[in-house]
């Protein structure tokens, strides 16, 4: 095999997912359109500001995919222009920052808007307040960031975490040159893993589209970038030159899984977010692409590097009784990315429940939670171990080796019995049969701006999902057939 992806096949890929010529256009005059209507009115509202630049794949950096492109607005201010509030102490400056991000928002960003032809427009949070919307059927984020050289940033960090953005969107451009179809390569063959970014399928949070460009800019193009992903656990890719066990003993990077290091920042892994399940599925998927085109199987690769709509057919029957699928429905006044932060959060925390007894015993066994959303509906779903448990479990108590412990226990627990060194009880349980378990989570269950509904297409993706790509992800759980 002379390589994974050969001239031939990289040829039909490309020809399925570059941009359209319309689709360039229509990109352009969005954010034309938006550039100038943001320009006349900071001119006639007296609003300061260095530029007004698209960032991102449809910026310089014109790596986007077809049918996938967000447009990212940036609203770039000089330091100069809010010296008084940048002097202040770093807690107060955060605050004052944020207050001007979200004064722009209201004041600037919404009015300026007045006269478009806009779909949707909501006013979001991430690091700090920014404008959403949607128009000509892209979605579009207008932010705000604050311009910074190259060696303050390495220096003090950022002002917001935006504000690398640029930087960022400057070094694909200056050294992407001739690998610019290899990231988009790479980046359709993330997304048909469902693993890429914020709206990944599996994991809370994929693998963004500036790791993947530098992935094939470091490391000289799509093949060698596929071959990288395979180590990445043990092997860092860093700019830097340093060693995986030297990165660990960085405090700020102690909780990383990988490591794509920011050539721009040392101090910054892009990885740092990216979620286990995501990276091992893509593992696994990296693996059956160079197993797939070692064996000429030309099907098997284009299946792979080319995203294709999420199943609704039935899950087998086997599968069908170790898990269970509930659905909710955004009312439209939460972003989506806040939605899916609470319902991971909520998941985790319901999966430990069902893992295990209040007194620390097993309870249904291992339990994978997993968040699947698209447009308002949005669905959460667990693969459960043992789906019916027995009424009763024993309960481990103290040692019998302390006399104090084991005489207060057997006062409050008359039937308790010994056996290995420690004293025991049988407790009935409350739940026996798991999706009852779940459903008395769910109705206790309250996220702001997400209502129960009935089960869609959302739901039978997330079952879909779970048999076909989660499970992959997840080798040491325990088998269900």
């Amino acid at each position: 095999m002379d390589s994974i992806i050969s001239k031939e096949t990289a040829s039909v890929i490309l020809a399925e997912i570059m941009p359209t010529k319309v689709e360039i256009k229509n990109q352009a005059f969005v954010i034309d359109s938006l550039r100038r209507s943001l320009e006349r009115y900071a001119a006639a509202n007296g609003f300061s500001y260095h530029s007004i630049e698209p960032q991102g794949s449809t910026g310089k950096k014109q790596t986007q995919l077809r049918g996938a492109s967000d447009i990212d607005l940036f609203v770039i201010l000089s330091q100069d222009d809010f010296s008084d509030l940048l002097a202040k102490d770093s807690k107060k400056r955060g605050e004052a920052v944020d207050d001007l991000m979200d004064s722009m928002v209201d004041n600037w960003f919404i009015p300026a808007m007045h006269g478009l032809t806009i779909d949707s427009l909501q006013k979001t949070f991430s690091q700090h307040p920014y404008l959403s919307l949607e128009m000509m059927g892209f979605e579009v984020d207008i932010v705000s960031c604050f311009l910074i050289d190259s060696e303050e940033l390495e220096k003090n960090g950022p002002i917001t975490a935006m504000d690398r953005t640029i930087h960022h969107s400057e070094y694909v451009f200056n050294n992407i040159g001739e690998l610019r179809d290899d990231a988009r390569i790479l980046k359709s063959f993330v997304r048909a893993s469902h693993a890429y970014a914020d709206r990944c399928a599996v994991g809370r949070m994929g693998f963004t589209g500036y790791a993947l460009e530098l992935l094939v800019i470091l490391k000289g193009g799509v093949d060698d970038a596929i071959k990288t992903i395979l180590e990445l656990d043990t092997i860092p890719v860093d700019p830097f030159h340093r060693k995986l066990d030297d990165l660990r003993k960085i405090p700020a990077f102690k909780d990383d899984n990988i490591f794509i290091m920011d050539p721009t920042d040392p101090g910054r892994n892009v990885a740092s977010s990216f979620d286990q399940r995501s990276f091992r599925l893509l593992k696994v998927l990296s693996s059956r692409l160079i197993s797939a085109a070692k064996e000429e199987d030309y099907d098997l690769v284009r299946e792979l590097l080319l995203e294709t709509p999420i199943p609704t057919t039935p899950v087998p029957k086997w599968f069908d009784k170790h898990s269970s699928v509930h659905e909710f429905k955004s009312d439209g006044s939460i972003h989506y990315t806040v939605l899916r932060d609470k319902l991971h959060s909520f998941a985790r925390k319901v999966a430990s429940d069902l893992s295990r007894e209040s007194t620390g015993e097993v309870r249904f066994g291992e339990v994978l939670a997993e968040v699947y959303f698209e447009s308002s509906s949005y669905a959460l779903g667990f693969i459960v171990e043992n789906p019916s448990i027995s009424k009763q479990f024993e309960r481990r108590g103290p040692p019998t080796s302390l006399k104090d412990a084991t005489d207060s226990f057997r006062k409050a627990h008359p039937d308790a019995f010994e056996r290995n060194g420690h004293l025991w009880i049988e407790e009935k349980r409350k739940w026996t049969n798991v999706k009852d378990h779940i459903d008395s989570h769910m109705e206790a269950f309250s996220i702001n701006g997400l209502t129960p509904t009935e089960k869609t297409e959302t739901a039978s993706k997330l079952l879909n999902i779970m048999v076909n790509w989660v499970l992959l992800a997840e080798p040491a759980f325990p088998s269900m057939k």
